[in-house]
């Protein structure tokens, strides 16, 4: 059998899930990451005893093989339970999410409740009638499944702030995937409250990680860092990637969680103007969350709290104790939250100075009625390509450049969120990782472009 010396493009959850399945499988990979640290999203930036979850990373899934693959890599003890609770701030209030029926009733007001009823029974009248057996895009989807009013109300600028493009061009599948319709029913909600239980790693997600690249280092897998591939040769048989300072190496496959349309803009000879062109139309979310420590205790029993309105500048807040006192130094009793800016492509708030953010912060800090006098730490933590954007031309792009790739390189396998374009949890990015490494060795697997397309809501979590 002919040596294998495959190459892994970054160390993120789809990168090292694949260095862990070679391995397990007798094949010695390469890691080459280009930032300073593993992890990618889910790394858990430090400062001292203070720790940044800078995504908020929620560790659940559907797949049996995945939650033993977690449980397996750190000790019981260093995972806690956490209940998943979230608020969205709309007028003032403090409002669940996902949306319980009787809270909009409750505490949005007798006459805000009507006007949520009527619209949407009017919106139930409309999907009776309409002639389509489907609705295309989530501004539609969302009107029909909430009301107008109420869609209005917590979803379209949640759309806007948060993932930076119009509502009609996000599609209803992404729609039906991440937003629970509301529940109506007491036994329901009881129900639903009671399975939305996620682990997280105490000291956060990258502790998982950390462990996972330290298992591969005993097992002899280096994990390369601030070592980004720049170009990537093929001669129909071997791969040359090219890292900086003129240093090559060579393997018989590629397995890449790079950004798909750096890894097209990186392949030697180039691809046709067409491909590259396509590639170069993929766009990202960048991320600036800033973690801001306050001596103060304040009662806030959210894990998230959304922010649609205009009023404050963050898309989301995390509040960090209620994830894991790990966080936190220990016997500190403030409060830790992490307000997550989101940026577009060449967003100006991309280059702006730690100051500037700080201000910035410090304004939301007012506007929520936390008082920034109590500030004690604040840390800063930037995240260039956060989030595949999902826009009209992306689904046709995507499909075009995985057929060529496929066509002209079958020993190369995007896999994970930015490998592959696509907005997937930890656990996609893992089993597309997983289904990677079986196509590699000729196994009839499920193909990894075909993980995480179910028209189904699946944002729960799984009991530990």
């Amino acid at each position: 059998m002919a040596p294998r010396y495959p190459i892994i493009i970054g160390a993120g959850p789809a990168g090292l899930t694949a260095a862990l399945e070679l391995t397990r499988r007798g094949v010695t990979p390469r890691i080459y990451e280009a930032s300073d640290t593993v992890g990618g999203l889910a790394r858990t930036p430090s400062d001292g005893d203070w720790r940044i979850d800078p995504g908020g990373h929620r560790f659940f899934t559907r797949s049996e093989e995945i939650s033993d693959l977690w449980r397996s890599l750190l000790p019981a003890d260093q995972w806690v339970a956490v209940p998943r609770s979230s608020a969205m701030l709309v007028d003032g209030h403090l409002v669940r999410y996902p949306l319980i029926g009787r809270d909009l009733i409750r505490q949005m007001g007798i006459r805000s409740g009507a006007r949520g009823l009527s619209s949407l029974a009017w919106s139930r009248v409309r999907r009776r009638v309409r002639l389509t057996d489907r609705l295309d895009n989530f501004r539609d989807w969302g009107v029909e499944e909430f009301g107008r009013y109420w869609y209005q109300m917590f979803f379209d600028g949640y759309v806007r702030k948060t993932w930076l493009t119009e509502p009609r061009e996000l599609s209803s599948d992404w729609a039906l995937q991440r937003i629970k319709p509301i529940g109506w029913r007491r036994r329901a909600e009881r129900a639903f409250l009671e399975q939305d239980v996620f682990r997280y790693p105490r000291r956060g997600p990258g502790q998982l990680w950390e462990a996972v690249a330290a298992q591969l280092a005993q097992a002899g897998v280096v994990t390369a860092v601030n070592s980004p591939v720049e170009t990537l040769h093929y001669d129909g048989q071997t791969w040359t990637a090219g890292l900086a300072g003129a240093q090559t190496v060579i393997g018989d496959a590629v397995f890449s969680s790079m950004p798909l349309g750096q890894l097209v803009g990186a392949l030697d000879p180039q691809p046709p103007k067409y491909i590259r062109s396509v590639a170069a139309s993929l766009k990202h979310r960048s991320l600036i969350t800033v973690a801001v420590a306050l001596s103060k205790a304040y009662d806030i029993p959210y894990n998230w709290v959304y922010t649609p309105a205009p009023g404050v500048h963050a898309g989301r807040v995390q509040n960090y104790r209620r994830w894991s006192e790990g966080l936190t130094p220990d016997g500190w009793n403030g409060t830790f939250l992490g307000f997550e800016y989101f940026i577009g492509p060449g967003g100006a708030l991309w280059d702006a100075g730690d100051e500037h953010l700080t201000a910035l912060v410090t304004e939301d800090l007012r506007t929520l009625g936390l008082n920034p006098a109590t500030i004690e730490k604040v840390m800063v933590v930037r995240s260039k390509y956060a989030y595949p954007i999902h826009d009209p031309t992306r689904d046709r792009g995507v499909v075009r450049l995985r057929d060529y790739l496929r066509a002209h390189y079958p020993s190369l396998h995007p896999m994970g969120r930015n490998g592959m374009h696509r907005y997937d949890n930890q656990d996609h990015a893992m089993l597309s990782a997983l289904h990677s490494v079986g196509r590699y060795f000729g196994e009839l697997v499920t193909d990894p472009w075909h993980v995480n397309t179910e028209r189904a809501y699946h944002e729960m979590g799984l009991k530990p």
